[in-house]
């Protein structure tokens, strides 16, 4: 190897912001190809599908776990008050009497997302719901379930109908029907960034503390060793906080779904 190709490499495994990138960004980890079809397998697709088979197993332990007498232990004590809670407080107040019938949906929303941030605090693994994509798929699921909500109770005419306020004067509905279209998908979009931005927010701060400790290195062997405390505390705090923050997000992902999913089966116009 020439000393400038030597010199390139360093360079470019010594770059921070390639180092942090590479950290928080997806990645492929095998590429299979069946027939015509390349069917491309990702970090995060991999520890998505791993957080999904968590979800479904702790479910039937739970389910396992009721005894005769319909009182559960263990795992399945767990999740019956967790099940309890999001049904009580979350899905009734804020749907109504309509809250049981999506309180299946709001239990998955929270222990996916709970479990996938849990998962992506361990070393070596991702977290799927940092990406894009997955939040952009849970806002979709979000979004049908708000329109089913409405459709479902009204019709298709009546819902869309709720979207204006009754006895609005005609000159103000130019503005306040595309107002309310585009209220629609506002919603749905606040829940997509809101927790993409926050599960990504945690890892790159973590990852920007962790390489402080080469950074300094690199200026001088004794700022490196000096720093390297410093920087395992801070980033031994923040991963303990982080475990707070998958708690919150999955909760708030959970109420505002509730909220919005309630503002359309009862519009309060």
């Amino acid at each position: 190897m020439t000393e400038s190709a030597a010199a390139a490499v360093t360079e470019h495994a010594a770059n921070p912001a390639e180092v942090l990138m590479h950290h928080v960004t997806d990645s492929v980890w095998y590429t299979l190809h069946v027939g015509p079809l390349n069917l491309v397998i990702t970090k995060h697709l991999v520890f998505f599908i791993g957080a999904a088979a968590v979800v479904l197993i702790a479910t039937r332990l739970a389910i396992r776990s009721y005894r005769e007498g319909g009182i559960p232990t263990g795992v399945g004590a767990a999740v019956e008050s967790l099940v309890l809670f999001i049904r009580d407080e979350i899905a009734e107040p804020n749907i109504g009497h309509d809250g049981r019938k999506f309180t299946p949906l709001l239990c998955s929303f929270f222990f996916f997302i709970l479990l996938a941030a849990l998962i992506g605090l361990m070393p070596f693994s991702a977290t799927p719901t940092a990406n894009i994509s997955v939040t952009l798929g849970l806002a979709i699921v979000s979004f049908v379930a708000m329109q089913y909500a409405g459709i479902s109770k009204y019709g298709v005419i009546g819902h869309f109908k709720n979207l204006v306020p009754p006895g609005l004067p005609l000159f103000l509905l130019p503005i306040m029907i595309p107002v309310e279209i585009l209220g629609i998908f506002t919603k749905p979009f606040a829940l997509m960034v809101r927790l993409f931005a926050n599960m990504l927010a945690g890892h790159m701060v973590i990852t920007v503390l962790l390489m402080l400790i080469p950074i300094m290195a690199s200026a001088n062997v004794l700022f490196g060793w000096a720093v390297i405390p410093v920087s395992l505390g801070l980033a031994l705090f923040i991963m303990l906080l982080e475990l707070l923050v998958a708690l919150i997000q999955a909760y708030i992902f959970t109420l505002l779904t509730a909220i919005f999913i309630g503002m359309f089966a009862h519009p309060a116009h």
